[in-house]
């Protein structure tokens, strides 16, 4: 069996906030991670981690792979920001296979893999004179490169990740609930679906995860992915584009959007064409804007430079732990960033930095040792332990974030 080692490379500071919490190949499109999907794509298991050291201690845990440690000859060191929809080809080594001006894989002889670090695919500069003298050419892969590449695809991913061996019904639907196309609706072990509950597949596929309730009056519209043991609350509308990971609980109105694990929007308000981290609350009636009143390209704050997406829709990046108050409005384009409360009666900045608690009085930094508190009972709450690794990762993305945020030296 080779050595396939996914990496991290600089492109990892355009995916954040969201990739405070966890490396670039942990983030959702469709039913899977990144990692998930190049797994399934590879038919070969990962068997190593190349990543930042600062979260190289929570990746190892998470994982049970090795994290950031010496490769040999003949090793397949793989960008984790890669969406793969086949396998590829791989030259034989020395080669290094490139997506535009990225490093998508590089396959390692002797020499490289003597010479290369997990630190020096963190900087492209070093990179590039590391790699020089290896042949290269170009492959045919999707690179992520901005959150909302993840959320533009969602729905072609959701509808590409279903086969005809997923229509299933294992769980309990209830007589008078409406299920349309059931050729292309998972039902898994334990899930629910309550009376009088839609599930409408005629536009893509939909997919129960295990434990997953769909409660009453509730309309799902493909293509969906509702994690397992997540929760739609009654009268809940979820569109199509919707992918929801494990232990969420939500309700309202939720189009286009991708909800990592562990957090809610269980009330009325408006979702839209958004990325949410893990362990974020939305607060009741919580909603966000997704298109501009000139109907132009939204433009999204990205490490202190306005970026123009190219999309005339999409909402927001909410980062992980993050909290909002009742019946707050969000921007267009907004970005809020990890640990962050928002709760102001008017609408905040489109840009809200990491550890901001933000008022109608202003906005002030919080104590980061007291949100790691807060954030530990509410993984409690949920029956997760909050590792050592993870704390320590709390407290040093509280030192690290000004850095990508304001420029500020560590």
């Amino acid at each position: 069996m080779r050595s396939i080692v996914l990496f991290e490379d600089s492109g990892f500071v355009n995916l954040l906030p969201l990739v405070y919490w966890r490396t670039v190949f942990e983030l959702r499109c469709g039913r899977k991670t990144l990692l998930d999907g190049l797994v399934r794509s590879l038919g070969e298991p990962v068997t190593g981690l190349w990543v930042r050291d600062w979260i190289a201690p929570v990746a190892q845990e998470r994982y049970q792979l090795p994290a950031n440690t010496p490769i040999q000859a003949g090793a397949l060191l793989i960008n984790g920001r890669c969406l793969l929809d086949r396998g590829i080809d791989f030259h034989p080594a020395p080669f290094v296979g490139t997506c535009g001006e990225r490093i998508a894989y590089i396959a390692c002889d002797a020499d490289l893999a003597g010479r290369l670090r997990p630190q020096d695919l963190l900087d492209a500069e070093r990179s590039a004179r590391l790699l020089a003298s290896a042949e290269r050419g170009p492959v045919e892969v999707t690179m992520v490169r901005y959150p909302w590449d993840l959320v533009e695809r969602n729905g072609e991913q959701l509808a590409a990740d279903w086969s005809a061996g997923d229509r299933a019904m294992e769980g309990q639907v209830s007589s008078s609930a409406l299920l349309i196309e059931t050729d292309s609706i998972h039902i898994g072990q334990r899930a629910v679906v309550e009376p009088m509950a839609v599930i409408d597949a005629q536009e893509g596929p939909v997919y129960l995860g295990e434990g997953a309730r769909i409660r009453p009056h509730s309309h799902l519209t493909g293509p969906a992915y509702i994690g397992p043991g997540s929760v739609v609350n009654p009268h809940s509308s979820i569109r199509g584009g919707t992918a929801i990971g494990p232990m969420c609980k939500v309700g309202g109105e939720i189009n286009g959007c991708i909800i990592s694990g562990y957090s809610n929007k269980q009330h009325e308000g408006f979702l839209g064409h958004a990325y949410v981290g893990s362990w974020v609350n939305l607060g009741a009636s919580t909603v966000n804007s997704n298109l501009k009143n000139t109907y132009g390209p939204v433009r999204v704050s990205v490490n202190g430079r306005e970026v123009d997406t190219g999309l005339t829709f999409f909402g927001s990046i909410i980062g992980d732990h993050v909290k909002t108050g009742i019946q707050q409005t969000l921007p267009t384009g907004a970005v809020i960033g990890f640990a962050s409360m928002v709760a102001c009666s008017r609408i905040p900045p489109k840009f809200v930095p990491s550890f901001s608690w933000l008022a109608d009085a202003g906005r002030t930094r919080a104590d980061p040792k007291r949100l790691l508190a807060t954030a530990r009972r509410v993984m409690q709450r949920r029956d997760v332990t909050c590792s050592e690794a993870e704390a320590a990762l709390f407290l040093e993305v509280a030192r690290r974030a000004p850095q990508y945020e304001t420029n500020e030296p560590l």
